[in-house]
Protein backbone atom coordinates (compact mmCIF):
# COMPACT_ATOMS: atom_id res chain seq x y z
CA UNK A 1 0.00 0.00 0.00
CA UNK A 2 1.26 3.45 -0.82
CA UNK A 3 0.14 6.76 0.57
CA UNK A 4 -1.75 9.26 -1.51
CA UNK A 5 -0.58 12.86 -1.73
CA UNK A 6 -2.28 14.42 1.25
CA UNK A 7 -2.21 17.81 2.90
CA UNK A 8 1.02 18.42 4.85
CA UNK A 9 0.68 17.97 8.60
CA UNK A 10 3.21 18.09 11.42
CA UNK A 11 4.56 14.84 12.87
CA UNK A 12 2.93 15.69 16.21
CA UNK A 13 -0.60 15.42 14.80
CA UNK A 14 0.17 12.70 12.26
CA UNK A 15 2.26 10.38 14.43
CA UNK A 16 2.82 11.17 18.08
CA UNK A 17 -0.62 12.36 19.19
CA UNK A 18 -2.60 9.53 17.52
CA UNK A 19 0.04 7.01 18.70
CA UNK A 20 -0.37 8.21 22.29
CA UNK A 21 -4.16 8.06 22.01
CA UNK A 22 -3.94 4.59 20.43
CA UNK A 23 -1.84 3.33 23.34
CA UNK A 24 -4.26 4.93 25.82
CA UNK A 25 -7.24 3.07 24.29
CA UNK A 26 -5.33 -0.23 24.50
CA UNK A 27 -4.27 0.48 28.09
CA UNK A 28 -7.89 1.23 29.04
CA UNK A 29 -9.06 -2.06 27.56
CA UNK A 30 -6.37 -4.07 29.33
CA UNK A 31 -7.10 -2.28 32.61
CA UNK A 32 -10.78 -3.08 32.26
CA UNK A 33 -10.19 -6.76 31.53
CA UNK A 34 -7.67 -7.14 34.34
CA UNK A 35 -9.97 -5.35 36.81
CA UNK A 36 -13.19 -7.22 36.07
CA UNK A 37 -12.15 -10.68 34.86
CA UNK A 38 -13.01 -13.35 37.44
CA UNK A 39 -11.56 -16.77 38.09
CA UNK A 40 -14.90 -18.53 37.58
CA UNK A 41 -15.68 -20.77 34.57
CA UNK A 42 -18.73 -19.68 32.59
CA UNK A 43 -20.91 -21.82 30.31
CA UNK A 44 -18.71 -23.34 27.52
CA UNK A 45 -15.60 -22.84 29.66
CA UNK A 46 -16.66 -25.93 31.58
CA UNK A 47 -17.10 -28.49 28.81
CA UNK A 48 -14.47 -27.11 26.45
CA UNK A 49 -11.67 -26.19 28.88
CA UNK A 50 -12.25 -27.57 32.40
CA UNK A 51 -13.32 -31.00 31.22
CA UNK A 52 -10.50 -31.13 28.63
CA UNK A 53 -7.77 -30.35 31.18
CA UNK A 54 -9.28 -32.87 33.62
CA UNK A 55 -9.31 -35.58 30.95
CA UNK A 56 -5.69 -34.89 30.01
CA UNK A 57 -4.55 -34.84 33.64
CA UNK A 58 -6.30 -38.15 34.32
CA UNK A 59 -5.43 -39.81 31.00
CA UNK A 60 -3.80 -43.24 31.18
CA UNK A 61 -1.37 -42.40 28.39
CA UNK A 62 -0.03 -39.49 26.36
CA UNK A 63 -1.98 -40.85 23.40
CA UNK A 64 -5.28 -40.54 25.27
CA UNK A 65 -4.44 -36.96 26.24
CA UNK A 66 -3.48 -36.12 22.66
CA UNK A 67 -6.75 -37.61 21.43
CA UNK A 68 -8.69 -35.41 23.86
CA UNK A 69 -7.02 -32.35 22.32
CA UNK A 70 -8.69 -33.06 18.98
CA UNK A 71 -12.08 -34.22 20.24
CA UNK A 72 -14.86 -32.15 18.68
CA UNK A 73 -16.84 -29.69 20.74
CA UNK A 74 -20.41 -29.39 19.42
CA UNK A 75 -19.88 -28.71 15.70
CA UNK A 76 -16.32 -27.45 16.14
CA UNK A 77 -12.82 -28.60 16.87
CA UNK A 78 -11.24 -26.16 19.32
CA UNK A 79 -7.79 -27.78 19.52
CA UNK A 80 -5.88 -24.52 18.90
CA UNK A 81 -7.56 -22.80 21.85
CA UNK A 82 -7.24 -25.87 24.07
CA UNK A 83 -3.52 -25.99 23.35
CA UNK A 84 -3.10 -22.40 24.52
CA UNK A 85 -5.26 -23.07 27.59
CA UNK A 86 -3.24 -26.12 28.50
CA UNK A 87 -0.01 -24.16 28.08
CA UNK A 88 -1.29 -21.45 30.44
CA UNK A 89 -2.39 -24.17 32.86
CA UNK A 90 1.07 -25.74 32.87
CA UNK A 91 2.73 -22.34 33.34
CA UNK A 92 0.53 -21.38 36.32
CA UNK A 93 0.03 -24.83 37.81
CA UNK A 94 -3.74 -24.33 37.87
CA UNK A 95 -6.62 -23.42 35.59
CA UNK A 96 -7.12 -19.70 36.24
CA UNK A 97 -9.90 -18.04 34.26
CA UNK A 98 -8.73 -14.54 35.13
CA UNK A 99 -5.47 -15.30 33.33
CA UNK A 100 -7.23 -17.07 30.46
CA UNK A 101 -9.47 -14.05 29.93
CA UNK A 102 -6.42 -11.79 29.68
CA UNK A 103 -4.73 -14.17 27.22
CA UNK A 104 -7.92 -14.39 25.14
CA UNK A 105 -8.13 -10.60 24.91
CA UNK A 106 -4.57 -10.46 23.63
CA UNK A 107 -6.14 -11.72 20.42
CA UNK A 108 -7.66 -8.27 19.88
CA UNK A 109 -4.27 -6.60 20.28
CA UNK A 110 -2.72 -9.06 17.85
CA UNK A 111 -5.44 -8.23 15.34
CA UNK A 112 -4.52 -4.56 15.70
CA UNK A 113 -0.87 -5.54 15.21
CA UNK A 114 -1.82 -7.24 11.94
CA UNK A 115 -3.65 -4.07 10.91
CA UNK A 116 -0.47 -2.10 11.65
CA UNK A 117 1.64 -4.49 9.56
CA UNK A 118 -0.89 -4.22 6.74
CA UNK A 119 -0.81 -0.39 6.63
CA UNK A 120 2.66 0.27 8.05
CA UNK A 121 3.86 2.01 4.86
CA UNK A 122 1.06 4.57 5.10
CA UNK A 123 2.10 7.97 6.42
CA UNK A 124 -1.14 8.32 8.39
CA UNK A 125 -1.08 4.79 9.79
CA UNK A 126 -1.42 5.89 13.43
CA UNK A 127 -4.53 7.92 12.64
CA UNK A 128 -6.00 4.87 10.89
CA UNK A 129 -5.10 2.59 13.79
CA UNK A 130 -6.49 4.99 16.38
CA UNK A 131 -9.86 4.91 14.61
CA UNK A 132 -9.64 1.09 14.40
CA UNK A 133 -8.89 0.77 18.12
CA UNK A 134 -11.79 3.06 19.07
CA UNK A 135 -14.21 1.05 16.93
CA UNK A 136 -12.97 -2.31 18.24
CA UNK A 137 -11.98 -1.92 21.90
CA UNK A 138 -15.26 -0.97 23.52
CA UNK A 139 -18.14 -2.59 25.45
CA UNK A 140 -20.44 -3.26 22.47
CA UNK A 141 -19.89 -7.03 22.65
CA UNK A 142 -19.57 -7.04 26.45
CA UNK A 143 -20.86 -10.58 26.95
CA UNK A 144 -17.75 -12.22 25.51
CA UNK A 145 -15.03 -9.78 26.65
CA UNK A 146 -14.85 -11.57 30.03
CA UNK A 147 -15.97 -14.99 28.75
CA UNK A 148 -12.73 -16.79 27.98
CA UNK A 149 -14.01 -19.65 25.81
CA UNK A 150 -16.09 -17.39 23.58
CA UNK A 151 -13.31 -14.79 23.44
CA UNK A 152 -10.78 -17.41 22.35
CA UNK A 153 -13.21 -18.70 19.73
CA UNK A 154 -14.28 -15.39 18.20
CA UNK A 155 -11.08 -13.38 18.56
CA UNK A 156 -8.63 -16.05 17.54
CA UNK A 157 -10.54 -17.51 14.60
CA UNK A 158 -10.38 -14.01 13.11
CA UNK A 159 -6.77 -13.49 14.16
CA UNK A 160 -5.59 -16.72 12.52
CA UNK A 161 -7.68 -16.05 9.42
CA UNK A 162 -6.28 -12.53 9.04
CA UNK A 163 -2.74 -13.83 9.64
CA UNK A 164 -3.25 -16.42 6.88
CA UNK A 165 -4.45 -13.78 4.39
CA UNK A 166 -1.66 -11.41 5.44
CA UNK A 167 1.04 -14.04 5.00
CA UNK A 168 -0.18 -15.22 1.58
CA UNK A 169 0.36 -11.74 0.10
CA UNK A 170 3.37 -11.89 -2.28
CA UNK A 171 3.51 -15.60 -1.61
CA UNK A 172 6.76 -17.54 -1.40
CA UNK A 173 7.54 -21.04 -0.16
CA UNK A 174 8.01 -20.17 3.54
CA UNK A 175 5.08 -17.72 3.50
CA UNK A 176 2.86 -20.38 1.89
CA UNK A 177 3.68 -22.92 4.61
CA UNK A 178 3.17 -20.35 7.38
CA UNK A 179 -0.17 -19.34 5.88
CA UNK A 180 -1.23 -23.00 5.80
CA UNK A 181 -0.37 -23.26 9.51
CA UNK A 182 -2.45 -20.16 10.33
CA UNK A 183 -5.33 -21.48 8.24
CA UNK A 184 -5.19 -24.82 10.06
CA UNK A 185 -5.20 -23.02 13.41
CA UNK A 186 -8.26 -21.04 12.32
CA UNK A 187 -10.03 -24.29 11.37
CA UNK A 188 -9.08 -25.73 14.77
CA UNK A 189 -10.57 -22.73 16.60
CA UNK A 190 -14.07 -22.65 15.09
CA UNK A 191 -15.61 -24.47 12.15
CA UNK A 192 -16.02 -21.03 10.57
CA UNK A 193 -12.25 -21.04 10.13
CA UNK A 194 -12.73 -23.34 7.12
CA UNK A 195 -13.78 -20.24 5.19
CA UNK A 196 -10.25 -18.87 5.10
CA UNK A 197 -9.13 -21.77 2.91
CA UNK A 198 -11.42 -20.34 0.24
CA UNK A 199 -10.23 -16.77 0.78
CA UNK A 200 -6.63 -17.95 0.66
CA UNK A 201 -7.42 -19.43 -2.73
CA UNK A 202 -8.92 -16.10 -3.80
CA UNK A 203 -5.73 -14.31 -2.70
CA UNK A 204 -3.52 -16.69 -4.69
CA UNK A 205 -5.72 -16.53 -7.79
CA UNK A 206 -5.65 -12.74 -7.56
CA UNK A 207 -1.85 -12.84 -7.52
CA UNK A 208 -1.87 -15.16 -10.53
CA UNK A 209 -4.63 -13.71 -12.71
CA UNK A 210 -4.83 -10.03 -11.73
CA UNK A 211 -1.38 -9.06 -10.47
CA UNK A 212 0.25 -11.59 -12.81
CA UNK A 213 3.17 -12.18 -10.47
CA UNK A 214 2.71 -15.80 -9.50
CA UNK A 215 2.21 -19.17 -11.15
CA UNK A 216 -1.02 -21.16 -10.98
CA UNK A 217 1.05 -23.77 -9.15
CA UNK A 218 0.40 -21.88 -5.89
CA UNK A 219 -3.43 -22.11 -5.90
CA UNK A 220 -3.15 -25.75 -7.02
CA UNK A 221 -0.91 -26.52 -4.05
CA UNK A 222 -3.27 -24.59 -1.76
CA UNK A 223 -6.21 -26.73 -2.90
CA UNK A 224 -4.16 -29.84 -2.15
CA UNK A 225 -3.32 -28.63 1.35
CA UNK A 226 -6.95 -27.67 1.96
CA UNK A 227 -8.18 -31.09 0.84
CA UNK A 228 -5.76 -32.88 3.17
CA UNK A 229 -6.47 -30.72 6.24
CA UNK A 230 -10.24 -30.73 5.79
CA UNK A 231 -10.26 -34.49 5.22
CA UNK A 232 -8.42 -34.96 8.51
CA UNK A 233 -10.69 -32.43 10.22
CA UNK A 234 -13.83 -34.32 9.22
CA UNK A 235 -12.42 -37.75 10.05
CA UNK A 236 -14.73 -39.39 12.65
CA UNK A 237 -16.71 -36.14 12.81
CA UNK A 238 -20.36 -36.40 13.88
CA UNK A 239 -22.96 -33.70 13.48
CA UNK A 240 -23.76 -31.88 16.69
CA UNK A 241 -26.54 -29.64 17.85
CA UNK A 242 -26.83 -27.78 14.52
CA UNK A 243 -27.99 -30.81 12.52
CA UNK A 244 -31.58 -29.62 12.97
CA UNK A 245 -30.86 -26.69 10.67
CA UNK A 246 -29.94 -28.85 7.71
CA UNK A 247 -32.82 -31.19 8.44
CA UNK A 248 -35.31 -28.34 8.38
CA UNK A 249 -33.97 -27.07 5.08
CA UNK A 250 -33.66 -30.48 3.45
CA UNK A 251 -37.24 -31.47 4.21
CA UNK A 252 -40.56 -29.95 3.25
CA UNK A 253 -43.60 -29.56 5.43
CA UNK A 254 -44.63 -33.19 4.84
CA UNK A 255 -41.20 -34.32 6.08
CA UNK A 256 -40.35 -35.89 2.71
CA UNK A 257 -36.80 -35.55 1.30
CA UNK A 258 -36.08 -32.60 -0.98
CA UNK A 259 -33.21 -32.26 -3.44
CA UNK A 260 -31.43 -28.93 -3.78
CA UNK A 261 -33.26 -28.07 -7.02
CA UNK A 262 -36.60 -29.03 -5.52
CA UNK A 263 -35.91 -26.92 -2.46
CA UNK A 264 -35.06 -23.86 -4.59
CA UNK A 265 -38.16 -24.27 -6.73
CA UNK A 266 -40.39 -24.69 -3.67
CA UNK A 267 -38.85 -21.60 -2.08
CA UNK A 268 -40.70 -19.48 -4.64
CA UNK A 269 -44.13 -20.83 -3.72
CA UNK A 270 -43.91 -22.55 -0.34
CA UNK A 271 -44.67 -20.09 2.48
CA UNK A 272 -42.82 -22.25 5.02
CA UNK A 273 -39.59 -22.20 3.03
CA UNK A 274 -40.06 -18.52 2.29
CA UNK A 275 -40.31 -17.93 6.00
CA UNK A 276 -37.10 -19.91 6.58
CA UNK A 277 -35.23 -17.90 3.93
CA UNK A 278 -36.56 -14.65 5.34
CA UNK A 279 -35.35 -15.71 8.80
CA UNK A 280 -31.91 -16.47 7.41
CA UNK A 281 -31.71 -13.18 5.53
CA UNK A 282 -32.83 -11.11 8.50
CA UNK A 283 -30.47 -12.89 10.90
CA UNK A 284 -27.52 -12.41 8.54
CA UNK A 285 -28.10 -8.69 7.95
CA UNK A 286 -28.73 -8.04 11.65
CA UNK A 287 -25.39 -9.67 12.50
CA UNK A 288 -23.61 -7.42 9.99
CA UNK A 289 -25.26 -4.24 11.26
CA UNK A 290 -25.58 -4.96 14.98
CA UNK A 291 -22.50 -2.97 16.09
CA UNK A 292 -23.69 0.50 14.99
CA UNK A 293 -27.41 -0.21 15.65
CA UNK A 294 -28.15 -1.99 18.93
CA UNK A 295 -31.80 -1.13 19.59
CA UNK A 296 -33.68 -2.29 16.49
CA UNK A 297 -33.46 -5.36 14.29
CA UNK A 298 -34.87 -3.33 11.39
CA UNK A 299 -32.23 -0.65 11.92
CA UNK A 300 -29.45 -3.22 12.32
CA UNK A 301 -30.60 -5.10 9.22
CA UNK A 302 -30.64 -1.85 7.22
CA UNK A 303 -27.17 -0.99 8.50
CA UNK A 304 -25.99 -4.50 7.61
CA UNK A 305 -27.28 -4.11 4.06
CA UNK A 306 -25.52 -0.74 3.75
CA UNK A 307 -22.24 -2.21 5.07
CA UNK A 308 -22.47 -5.09 2.61
CA UNK A 309 -23.20 -2.71 -0.28
CA UNK A 310 -20.26 -0.44 0.60
CA UNK A 311 -17.91 -3.42 0.87
CA UNK A 312 -19.06 -4.75 -2.50
CA UNK A 313 -18.58 -1.31 -4.09
CA UNK A 314 -15.06 -0.91 -2.68
CA UNK A 315 -14.11 -4.45 -3.71
CA UNK A 316 -15.26 -3.96 -7.30
CA UNK A 317 -13.60 -0.56 -7.52
CA UNK A 318 -10.25 -1.64 -6.06
CA UNK A 319 -9.91 -5.32 -6.98
CA UNK A 320 -7.11 -4.58 -9.46
CA UNK A 321 -4.99 -3.12 -6.70
CA UNK A 322 -1.95 -5.24 -5.86
CA UNK A 323 -2.86 -5.49 -2.16
CA UNK A 324 -6.38 -6.70 -1.39
CA UNK A 325 -5.73 -7.98 2.11
CA UNK A 326 -8.03 -5.53 3.92
CA UNK A 327 -10.88 -6.39 1.56
CA UNK A 328 -10.30 -10.12 2.17
CA UNK A 329 -10.33 -9.52 5.93
CA UNK A 330 -13.77 -7.93 5.49
CA UNK A 331 -15.08 -10.75 3.32
CA UNK A 332 -13.95 -13.31 5.87
CA UNK A 333 -16.10 -11.55 8.46
CA UNK A 334 -19.07 -11.47 6.08
CA UNK A 335 -18.65 -15.20 5.51
CA UNK A 336 -18.25 -15.71 9.27
CA UNK A 337 -21.60 -13.97 9.76
CA UNK A 338 -23.12 -16.24 7.09
CA UNK A 339 -21.76 -19.33 8.87
CA UNK A 340 -23.19 -18.14 12.19
CA UNK A 341 -26.51 -17.59 10.41
CA UNK A 342 -26.58 -21.14 9.07
CA UNK A 343 -25.88 -22.50 12.53
CA UNK A 344 -28.20 -20.30 14.59
CA UNK A 345 -30.90 -18.56 12.55
CA UNK A 346 -33.53 -21.27 13.05
CA UNK A 347 -32.82 -21.61 16.78
CA UNK A 348 -33.42 -18.03 17.84
CA UNK A 349 -34.64 -14.65 16.64
CA UNK A 350 -32.64 -11.72 15.20
CA UNK A 351 -33.28 -9.82 18.46
CA UNK A 352 -30.88 -12.25 20.13
CA UNK A 353 -28.03 -10.91 18.01
CA UNK A 354 -28.36 -7.39 19.39
CA UNK A 355 -27.25 -8.36 22.90
CA UNK A 356 -25.03 -11.39 22.37
CA UNK A 357 -21.62 -12.38 21.06
CA UNK A 358 -22.46 -12.06 17.35
CA UNK A 359 -22.19 -8.28 17.55
CA UNK A 360 -18.42 -8.81 17.74
CA UNK A 361 -18.44 -9.87 14.09
CA UNK A 362 -20.12 -6.59 13.19
CA UNK A 363 -17.76 -4.56 15.40
CA UNK A 364 -14.68 -6.05 13.76
CA UNK A 365 -16.24 -5.70 10.30
CA UNK A 366 -16.99 -2.01 10.86
CA UNK A 367 -13.46 -1.55 12.20
CA UNK A 368 -11.84 -3.32 9.22
CA UNK A 369 -14.08 -1.69 6.62
CA UNK A 370 -13.35 1.71 8.15
CA UNK A 371 -9.63 1.00 7.84
CA UNK A 372 -10.10 -0.07 4.22
CA UNK A 373 -12.05 3.08 3.35
CA UNK A 374 -9.49 5.34 4.99
CA UNK A 375 -6.61 3.74 3.10
CA UNK A 376 -8.26 3.38 -0.29
CA UNK A 377 -10.00 6.75 -0.40
CA UNK A 378 -7.47 8.83 1.58
CA UNK A 379 -10.03 10.11 4.06
CA UNK A 380 -7.31 11.72 6.17
CA UNK A 381 -7.84 15.28 5.06
CA UNK A 382 -8.82 18.41 6.92
CA UNK A 383 -11.62 18.53 7.99
CA UNK A 384 -12.51 14.91 7.00
CA UNK A 385 -10.05 13.44 9.46
CA UNK A 386 -11.61 15.44 12.28
CA UNK A 387 -15.06 14.13 11.39
CA UNK A 388 -13.81 10.52 11.25
CA UNK A 389 -12.07 10.84 14.60
CA UNK A 390 -15.05 12.58 16.17
CA UNK A 391 -17.38 9.80 15.05
CA UNK A 392 -14.99 7.12 16.33
CA UNK A 393 -14.51 8.79 19.71
CA UNK A 394 -18.26 9.33 20.02
CA UNK A 395 -18.96 5.68 19.23
CA UNK A 396 -16.33 4.49 21.72
CA UNK A 397 -17.65 6.76 24.47
CA UNK A 398 -21.29 5.94 23.78
CA UNK A 399 -20.64 2.18 23.71
CA UNK A 400 -18.82 2.27 27.03
CA UNK A 401 -21.44 4.50 28.64
CA UNK A 402 -24.51 2.67 27.32
CA UNK A 403 -23.37 -0.93 27.82
CA UNK A 404 -21.58 -0.47 31.15
CA UNK A 405 -24.79 -0.91 33.23
CA UNK A 406 -25.74 -3.97 31.16
CA UNK A 407 -22.27 -5.36 31.68
CA UNK A 408 -22.48 -4.77 35.45
CA UNK A 409 -25.83 -6.55 35.59
CA UNK A 410 -24.44 -9.46 33.59
CA UNK A 411 -21.45 -9.81 35.92
CA UNK A 412 -23.67 -9.55 39.02
CA UNK A 413 -25.64 -12.51 37.70
CA UNK A 414 -22.45 -14.49 37.21
CA UNK A 415 -21.35 -13.63 40.77
CA UNK A 416 -24.73 -14.69 42.15
CA UNK A 417 -24.69 -18.04 40.34
CA UNK A 418 -21.19 -18.77 41.61
CA UNK A 419 -22.09 -17.77 45.17
CA UNK A 420 -24.98 -20.23 45.06
CA UNK A 421 -22.45 -22.98 44.39
CA UNK A 422 -23.55 -23.83 40.86
CA UNK A 423 -21.88 -23.85 37.42
CA UNK A 424 -24.83 -24.21 35.02
CA UNK A 425 -24.49 -24.66 31.26
CA UNK A 426 -27.41 -24.18 28.89
CA UNK A 427 -28.83 -27.22 27.08
CA UNK A 428 -27.13 -29.66 29.48
CA UNK A 429 -28.60 -31.75 32.30
CA UNK A 430 -28.90 -29.89 35.60
CA UNK A 431 -25.96 -30.65 37.86
CA UNK A 432 -23.80 -32.34 35.23
CA UNK A 433 -21.51 -29.33 34.79
CA UNK A 434 -21.27 -28.95 38.59
CA UNK A 435 -19.79 -32.45 38.74
CA UNK A 436 -17.14 -31.55 36.14
CA UNK A 437 -16.05 -28.40 38.00
CA UNK A 438 -16.12 -30.02 41.44
CA UNK A 439 -13.93 -32.86 40.17
CA UNK A 440 -11.44 -30.32 38.82
CA UNK A 441 -11.45 -28.63 42.23
CA UNK A 442 -10.86 -31.90 44.09
CA UNK A 443 -8.03 -32.79 41.68
CA UNK A 444 -6.34 -29.43 42.31
CA UNK A 445 -6.78 -28.37 38.68
CA UNK A 446 -9.03 -25.41 39.48
CA UNK A 447 -9.07 -23.34 42.67
CA UNK A 448 -12.22 -21.18 42.91
CA UNK A 449 -12.25 -17.80 44.65
CA UNK A 450 -13.81 -17.26 48.07
CA UNK A 451 -17.53 -16.77 48.65
CA UNK A 452 -19.48 -14.54 48.74
CA UNK A 453 -17.64 -13.14 45.76
CA UNK A 454 -16.48 -10.39 45.28
CA UNK A 455 -17.25 -9.02 48.77
CA UNK A 456 -14.98 -11.59 50.43
CA UNK A 457 -11.99 -10.45 48.38
CA UNK A 458 -12.52 -6.83 49.38
CA UNK A 459 -12.77 -7.85 53.06
CA UNK A 460 -9.65 -9.96 52.70
CA UNK A 461 -7.69 -7.09 51.15
CA UNK A 462 -8.79 -4.77 53.97
CA UNK A 463 -7.73 -7.32 56.55
CA UNK A 464 -4.30 -7.55 54.96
Amino acid sequence: MTSSTLLPTSDFFVRWLPLAAFCAVIAHHLWFVNSYAINVPHQDDIYDFVQFVSVVENADSAGDGFKALFNQYNDHRTSASRLVVFGVYLAEGELNFHTLTLVANLGLLLILLLFYLTVRKERYRWVYLLVAALLLLNFRYFKIILFSQAAFAYYYVCLYAFACIFTLHKVSGPRFLLAAVFCTLSSLTLASGHIVWLLGLVSLLHQCLVSGRRSLMWPAMWLLFAAVILTLWYADFTQGIYRITSELIANNRDNSPATASEFLSRALVDPTIKQVLTQYGAFFLVILGSAPIYFSTLGAGTAGFAILAVLLFVTLKCYKHDDIRLALYCWFLVAFAAAATVGRALFTTPEYVLTHRYSFISALLVCTLGLLLQVRFALVRTPAVLLVLLLAVTYWSWSNFHFEPLFQNHMNQRHSIFNNGHFPVVLTPVGESDVIVNKAISDGIYNPPCRPFPECERLSSRGD
